[in-house]
């Protein structure tokens, strides 16, 4: 980057793709050349390079920068159409006549300029026409740089670009890109019981919290009357199949898993269907979109149109085309800008992977079941450790400022299941569900940031594999998974179980109501004055303000570093891909306790501001030695620049405790957590110190906390940056941590002058 900056008229193509990516073994990045004679000139000056290692007089800079590199050669249709994508290709089109159709994306160079955006736009629709083809649809988005044709493309033009023809589409020079059409996840459901319950209506028509799924049962009796349905393109009329899951995401935000007492909320959910359930197979997008331009339409018609006060959008969808390579996807860069610009938190699933692990450590499936619980449950880990390039997010799950919901092993029923097979994978550990899809994010920022309950989700062998195949079981059942509403079935509407990140997600959205709600009930004039964005930071800092490891670090770590050998980033590197921040049981989140106080505040932070929170300790801190905790989480929505480097313009930070602040509240930093490089790469900050030492506040005190916003990065932004900010202060046990904390809560933030 320092060495491009040395030389005038060189710009990149992406800066963000710079970002380290651990599973990149040959990485590239791309400048634009604004003349062929100029990328002659730079291949001339390259093989020079190469035979004498010197440069032309005068040309100094270019050595700086040809001594980073391995290579040099034009874009051409090798970047355009991924190896995975020319596969997926090749099997879409097995055996199809050359004039049959198949729908894909293409996503075009984005250029600043409208006209020569046009243009790029006209040459690419017209070889599309040329070779049979037609358009579908067109999207551009300046906003966050996007710019894509969706087309029917005849079978003879694919096998071209999936062979990487020089005169296909994939040589054209304005393509970024060309992805299969995109293919939301499907969920699975089992079990179908009658209806055994009724839950209450609620009571405020106006929601905070919407759904965009597939078209559920709308007179479902949990679901009737609940629902703020917008369905402007009447996907209702094409949902002629089993509307499995729009049905099952409507049912858990409005009322959670069903195994659980009711736990209502107070406001009907607003739903946007975005999919629809065909007669056979599993519910689409709408073929004719595409989708980036689905959501933003989405969000943009909510506002104007029933869901102008929503702060929460579930969106329990993942693109299994687009799985994360290390560039951020079209998807997530939509998300990031309607986040800050509607000040919206949206919850997005990691995704699911129902591949099979290998697990090298057994020879056959005999072995793995006549081993100690322990000795499998390793084998389990090292064998999803083994296959981690293969399970990462799903788009749009790389969102920056979203949230992203990983499935934890867990759920509500009750039932007990006898059986040997399907067995529990890591028994006795808190651990995520087997397809969870693991992290880490952008620039290896935290992701997903938190584990909700997911269903218990079992595991089967391969019968004939040697060494074995751990496969993750995929139907939900009484025994395991989340009960839900179901779509009409032996005569009659029922309940059946469902598991996986999307369930996990919703579980987020509906904990996320119950939050809001709880706050409106305790501070209903400052809830009522709060901006929206500031709303929506202060439930994305909650959510994850309960999160933890539960002690999980400790059997990951002796799986992945078992001599301990690793430093201390690297191996909460790979805690944090599996864990994130960690589980998160919503009535933590939400339960009041005499033995912890929770603190919140939410604002605006200008450039370069700083503001200093000061938490007050509680005197039983300093006369006793029992073990204490004080955790700190920022949660914050940033501007973004895309195709830059400094993708995220604006970052904030929680700086550490000074030592006399550690030693007021007789706490200490721990490992159990994500490190500070590593939490402060994303939009959210969670930190914790703990021990069980005597405070020297035995009168009471405070430590202060400070929310700091850094230098952008990039050109200055003088907007505001909404921010939320929770603070929680606990004893377990000591019942009068509360009582002492409540008579000094009247804080006020106290500005401090940037050093």
């Amino acid at each position: 980057m320092n060495a491009i900056s040395r030389i005038p008229g060189l710009e990149f193509a992406g800066e963000e793709e710079l970002a380290p990516d651990e599973f990149d073994k040959n990485p590239e990045f791309y400048l634009l050349v604004p003349q062929l004679d100029a990328l002659r000139q730079i291949v001339s000056l390259w093989e020079g390079w190469q035979r004498a290692g010197t440069v032309p007089r005068n040309y100094g800079p270019w050595a700086q920068l040809f001594a980073q590199l391995r290579m040099i050669r034009p874009w051409g249709p090798a970047d355009r159409v991924s190896e995975q994508n020319r596969e997926y290709f090749r099997h879409a089109i097995d055996g199809a006549a050359d004039d049959e159709l198949l729908r894909i994306e293409i996503e075009l160079v984005f250029r600043a300029s409208g006209d020569t955006a046009q243009a790029a736009e006209a040459a690419i629709a017209n070889q599309i026409t040329h070779s049979g083809g037609a358009i579908i649809d067109r999207s551009r988005h300046p906003e966050f740089g996007y710019h894509a044709i969706l087309a029917d493309v005849p079978a003879a033009e694919i096998r071209r670009l999936a062979e990487l023809d020089p005169g296909s589409l994939a040589g054209a020079d304005p393509v970024a890109a060309i992805v299969p059409q995109s293919v939301g996840t499907p969920i699975e459901a089992e079990d179908q019981t009658p209806v055994d319950q009724a839950r209450p209506h609620p009571p405020v028509e106006d929601p905070i919290a919407a759904v965009f799924d597939g078209v559920p049962v709308q007179a479902h009796p949990l679901l009737a009357g609940r629902l703020a349905i917008d369905d402007p393109t009447n996907l209702e009329a094409r949902a002629v199949g089993q509307r499995l899951h729009g049905t099952a995401m409507a049912s858990i935000a409005l009322h959670g898993d069903l195994n659980d007492p009711p736990t209502p909320i107070s406001r009907r959910v607003y739903f946007r269907p975005v999919m629809y359930a065909p007669a056979i197979g599993d519910e689409l997008f709408d073929g004719d979109r595409l989708v980036v331009d689905v959501i933003v339409e989405a969000v943009i018609r909510m506002r104007a149109n029933g869901g102008g006060n929503v702060i929460i959008v579930n969106v329990s969808l993942g693109d299994i085309t687009k799985p994360f390579t290390g560039k951020i996807s079209t998807w997530a860069r939509a998300l990031d800008y309607l986040a800050f610009r509607y000040g919206i938190l949206f919850l997005v699933s990691a995704g699911n992977v129902n591949a099979g692990i290998s697990m090298r450590d057994f020879a056959n499936a005999a072995e793995f079941e006549a081993a100690r619980s322990a000795d499998r449950s390793r084998g389990a880990l090292r064998g999803v450790d083994a296959a981690k390039a293969d399970r990462r997010l799903l788009a749009p799950a790389d969102s920056l400022n979203s949230l992203t919901i990983g499935a934890w092993h867990r759920d509500s029923s009750s039932e007990v299941f006898g059986g040997v097979t399907p067995f529990v994978p890591y028994d006795g550990e808190e651990m995520p569900n087997l397809s969870s899809r693991l992290g880490p994010g952008l620039r290896r920022s935290t992701k997903p940031e938190a584990l909700f309950a997911g269903g218990r989700q079992r595991g089967r062998l391969d019968p004939v594999a040697a060494p074995p195949i751990l496969l993750s079981h995929p139907n939900p059942s009484r025994f395991w998974g989340l009960k839900v509403a179901a779509p009409p079935g032996n005569g009659g509407m029922g309940l059946h179980y469902t598991m996986g990140t999307s369930a996990a997600t919703a579980l987020a959205t509906h904990s996320a109501h119950r939050i809001f709600d709880a706050l409106e009930r305790a501070y209903p004039a400052l809830i009522a004055q709060m901006p929206l964005a500031e709303r929506a930071a202060l439930l994305k800092a909650l959510l994850v303000h309960a999160a933890s490891w539960r002690g999980s670090d400790k059997f990951i770590r002796s799986v992945i570093d078992p001599d301990a050998e690793m430093h201390h980033e690297h191996w909460r590197r790979e805690v944090c891909r599996h864990l994130g921040y960690g589980f998160v049981d919503p009535e933590d989140a939400i339960a009041c306790a005499s033995d912890r106080a929770t603190m919140w505040a939410t604002g605006s932070i200008g450039p370069e501001g700083s503001i200093v929170f000061d938490v007050p300790i509680p005197a039983v801190f300093g006369n006793s030695s029992s073990p204490r905790e004080v955790r700190a989480t920022l949660a914050w929505f940033a501007p973004t620049r895309p195709g830059h480097l400094a993708y995220r313009a604006v970052k904030l930070r929680v700086p550490s405790l000074h030592t006399d602040d550690l030693e007021t509240a007789g706490i200490s930093t721990t490992t159990g957590q994500p490190t500070n490089t590593q939490s402060e790469s994303g939009t959210i900050v969670h930190r914790r110190w703990r021990n069980a030492r005597i405070g020297t506040a035995a009168g009471g005190g405070t430590i202060p906390v400070q929310v700091q916003r850094e230098i952008d990065q990039g050109a200055r932004i003088d907007e505001g940056v909404p921010f939320g900010l929770a603070v929680t202060v606990e004893m377990p046990g000591a019942i009068q941590v509360y009582d002492q904390i409540l008579p000094s809560i009247r804080v006020r933030p106290r500005p401090q002058v940037r050093a």
